[in-house]
């Protein structure tokens, strides 16, 4: 059985933990409120980018840009986006779960990922999964610049036939408590599948030409798509590690209020004990 000083160190060592723990959770409640706002301040113009280049692809041939054909050779790439660190709870593993299994679908079989962040990095290298590349504690800038040089490098790869698609994996930011794993292809952009009866079949007039919208617009788009990503993944970050830490805040709580009850348990049980010596010492007497 546990001795009195036992206990009270190992109170001591709980309350220490829940100290950082909640210290972790204020932190990242900050964090969560830049990101979020961060991420509702750049979803109208990616919703309304999305919206406008996949109803432009759904009106035009595949063959009126190199972005919009599908390639013939070459192996598939995903980006995956998780977080440099753990303590998140199943942020990371949700992620990680739904693209292994995702990978072993027809289209994407073979595929080699670029990551970023640490996490989805350890996952794949311990199963074997080939990595293209891997960006980890990286700071603002440096993934920002990271993020630019490598979708400019898949995007020349795509035309050039060396890669054959592009998936994007990232979790989608719901809310603190809840993200959604997601793997979307990002290359060749696909038309958006309509109804019959509301498909847009009106002619459109480009000025300046087809080639130059296109040219200009694709690129931003690409660009944009991996922003928002990045975004979500930062916000879905912080809100889960807010979660986590407020959940293992009260676990600490709880075990300290069960240790306390013990170590009165313990302490009562030594009073008691001295009194009987005392009793049978004087009845000896």
């Amino acid at each position: 059985m546990a001795t009195l000083r036992d206990i009270r160190r190992r109170i001591g060592s709980v309350r220490n933990t829940m100290q950082i723990t909640n210290a972790m959770k204020m932190v990242s409640t900050a964090k969560l409120n830049r990101a979020q706002n961060a991420v509702r301040a750049a979803q109208p113009y990616a919703e309304q980018l999305r919206h406008m280049v996949t109803t432009m692809a759904a009106g035009l041939s595949r063959e009126d840009h190199p972005l919009l054909k599908p390639s013939e050779g070459g192996k598939p790439v995903v980006m995956l986006y998780t977080s440099d660190r753990g303590l998140c709870g199943a942020f990371n593993a949700q992620l990680n779960k739904a693209l292994y299994r995702a990978l072993a679908h027809e289209s994407m079989k073979g595929a080699e990922l670029v990551v970023f962040g640490r996490q989805g990095n350890e996952f794949f290298r311990r199963r074997g999964v080939p990595i293209r590349k891997a960006i980890t504690h990286a700071v603002e800038v440096e993934k920002a610049a990271a993020l630019r040089e490598t979708i400019r490098e898949l995007q020349g790869e795509f035309v050039e036939g060396k890669v054959s698609k592009v998936f994007l994996a990232y979790n989608r930011f719901k809310s603190a408590i809840g993200q959604e794993p997601r793997v979307v292809q990002l290359l060749p952009i696909e038309p958006p599948i309509e109804d019959e009866e509301e498909r847009d079949t009106r002619e459109v007039l480009f000025e300046p030409s087809r080639g130059e919208v296109l040219d200009m617009l694709l690129p931003n788009y690409l660009d944009n798509q991996c922003f928002l990503a990045h975004l979500n993944t930062e916000a879905g970050e912080h809100g889960a590690r807010m979660v986590a830490m407020d959940g293992a805040t009260r676990n600490a709580k709880e075990m300290i209020n069960r240790l306390t009850l013990q170590m009165n348990k313990a302490r009562q049980a030594a009073i008691t004990k001295e009194l009987i010596e005392i009793v049978n010492g004087a009845q000896a007497l």
